[in-house]
């Protein structure tokens, strides 16, 4: 009778393993050979290499516009699942005419990618160098990663990842991860989804225009005092005569071993300009923590 106990949970965990193994099967990396695993990393380090070849590295400023007075807001969502980190900073309009930009900004959490073998021998590791990004939400709209590393990096990292648990050994390779500088290059040579801000001169904005938002208050939510829409606003627009205030709200869900933004990246672009000279603006604010206020 003890026999069949056993019998038992070897058939259910036989069953629940059949499935990853079989998945582990369709992983072309499982079989990789050396010769082939550097001849897949010099093709991915070239795609790497083609897609930064046309990108403006550097900046052009306008110099009608002057960007002052960051600040950086910490607090809980009013929905209780998560917090929200609040980045303002105003645009300076130094002419009398409107003129329209186009701003992205991105909060992220960076950090080191994991040396799987320290040594104190070494000084310096070349894998201490890498900085991952472990999350980002990106204001006015969110993007997934898949958007930035595109479908086959996204299928390999995902294969290279399994391989690492499959086999019991650390990931070495961070060539498909996600990095901060990433993000910046796609976004800079993407600017046509960044949020359109309108900075007056002498003559007033029209009062739709005066504070805009995208933040959702939905009624059955307001009758029971719950605001779970909240979490998705990601813009706040204040504009008066020569001054516009921008605030983007990027949120945090609770979970597992969570942590906080850490990064936040402001990029604007002159949409009237040719396509080498769009980015008149980059800053990149690094922060370790910030209290609640």
């Amino acid at each position: 009778m003890k026999l069949f106990p056993r019998i038992v949970s070897y058939m259910l965990v036989s069953a629940l393993a059949f499935p990853i193994i079989a998945e582990g099967e369709k992983n072309p990396l499982l079989d990789e050979t050396p010769e082939q695993a550097v001849t897949r990393r010099k093709d991915r380090r070239k795609v790497l290499n083609e897609s930064v070849k046309d990108i403006q590295a550097v900046i052009t400023p306008d110099p009608d516009l002057d960007i002052e007075t960051f600040s950086l807001l910490r607090n809980y969502a009013a929905s209780g699942r998560g917090e929200f980190l609040n980045v303002s900073f105003n645009l300076i309009n130094k002419t009398n005419k409107a003129k329209e930009y186009q701003i992205y900004v991105l909060a992220g959490y960076e950090m080191d990618a994991p040396v799987p073998y320290p040594s104190k021998w070494r000084k310096a590791d070349p894998q201490a160098n890498i900085h991952l990004l472990r999350f980002q939400k990106l204001a006015p709209e969110p993007i997934e990663d898949k958007v930035v590393l595109g479908d086959k990096a996204t299928e390999e990292r995902d294969n290279l990842r399994y391989r690492s648990v499959y086999n019991s050994l650390p990931l070495r390779e961070f060539e498909n991860e996600l990095t901060l500088e990433g993000y910046d290059h796609y976004l800079v040579k993407n600017p046509d989804k960044a949020l359109k801000v309108k900075v007056y001169g002498d003559e007033a904005p029209p009062k739709a225009e005066q504070v805009v938002s995208n933040i959702e208050y939905k009624k059955d939510e307001t009758d029971r005092d719950v605001n779970y829409s909240v979490e998705n606003q990601t813009y706040t627009v204040q504009t008066t005569k020569f001054r516009t205030t921008l605030t983007t709200h990027h949120y945090s869900q609770f979970r597992e071993d969570y942590k906080f933004f850490n990064r936040v990246l402001v990029l604007i672009f002159d949409p009237s300009r040719p396509a080498p000279k769009k980015l008149v603006y980059r800053k990149l604010l690094k922060f370790e923590s910030i209290q609640h206020k």
